[in-house]
């Protein structure tokens, strides 16, 4: 029978009102196994992932969000052991990527219904991510609505009403680019997305023809001077219209590094975990996880 751990901290907002019964009540209707595993903090969650990893138990998952889910990846790369969500965070990007229901027991049971596949992982500042690295605004959306227990508690509204209140307040910083091996470029930058997938914040689609297994990287740079690109940019990414402006820069990439001029910086985060602030460097690790719920995802359309 097919074993899981499942990793819950009780005492977060998600962990509280998680009915760890109807979790374990979905594994078993599955077949599998599972035990539950309670601690406090990301650095218990980092080691019971890798204690998991160790027992040979066929899935870990993460309760929780995205950035629950990121501190197992280090545990997970390039092992047999397959990453699983139980999605309870504020934006449940990766659950939204693989077209999860967000009722976790529903949730658990779609994921164990079609076997693992492998996908991508992108590395931020060496940090493992699942979903998107950034810097400038969306780092800095981050960065208040993490900050903020009100302000997460709004769900998938606080990212664009923070975005459209700091967007009057921010002006692009230059900043150079590089993409894999060619010479850098120079913008000013409002904001810099990396996606390993399709949609942004779990909603927008802001790389529509991203994919989670094709071994690379979509970007999206957003230049500008001050409060009217700013403005501009947020509506047209939330009206799915940043596709064809010519101010937008997309590319798809291996390698990236993101760093402004004359040292000046720009706030970085991952997964909806601040990172600091710039430079921010990324790189994809083609198929360096196996995760559950990715072999129901349509490959015409990730």
């Amino acid at each position: 029978m097919p074993r899981a751990i499942v990793l819950v901290n009780p005492r977060s907002r998600s962990g509280a009102r998680v009915r760890l019964d109807r979790l374990l009540a979905a594994f078993r209707a599955a077949a599998w196994s599972a035990e539950v595993w309670a601690g406090d903090g990301p650095d218990w969650t980092v080691a019971a992932a890798f204690r998991a990893r160790d027992m040979r138990v066929d899935a870990v998952f993460g309760a929780g969000g995205d950035g629950n889910l990121a501190r197992i990846l280090p545990a997970l790369l390039h092992s047999d052991t397959a990453l699983g969500v139980v999605p309870l965070g504020t934006g449940n990007a990766w659950a939204r990527e693989l077209g999860l229901p967000l009722q976790p027991e529903r949730a658990i049971a779609r994921q164990l219904a079609a076997p693992p596949r492998r996908v991508d992982v992108g590395h931020a500042n060496g940090r493992p991510f699942l979903v998107i690295a950034s810097a400038g605004l969306d780092a800095r959306i981050v960065e208040l609505v993490e900050g903020d227990a009100g302000t997460k508690g709004l769900g998938q509204l606080a990212y664009p009403l923070v975005g459209f209140s700091l967007a009057g307040a921010l002006h692009g910083v230059p900043t150079r680019v590089w993409f894999d091996d060619e010479p850098p470029i120079e913008l000013d930058l409002l904001a810099g997305i990396v996606s390993n997938g399709r949609l942004y914040g779990g909603l927008v689609p802001l790389m529509p023809s991203a994919r989670i297994d094709d071994g690379a990287l979509d970007v999206a740079l957003f230049p500008g001077g001050g409060t009217v690109d700013a403005t501009a940019h947020v509506a047209r990414v939330l009206a799915g219209l940043h596709l064809g402006d010519p101010n937008v820069l997309i590319r798809t990439t291996h390698r990236l590094r993101l760093e402004p001029v004359d040292g000046a910086t720009l706030p970085v985060q991952s997964d909806g975990d601040p990172l600091g602030t710039t430079p921010l460097e990324v790189e994809v690790v083609a198929g360096a996880l196996l995760a559950l719920g990715a072999g129901q995802v349509d490959r015409s359309s990730t």
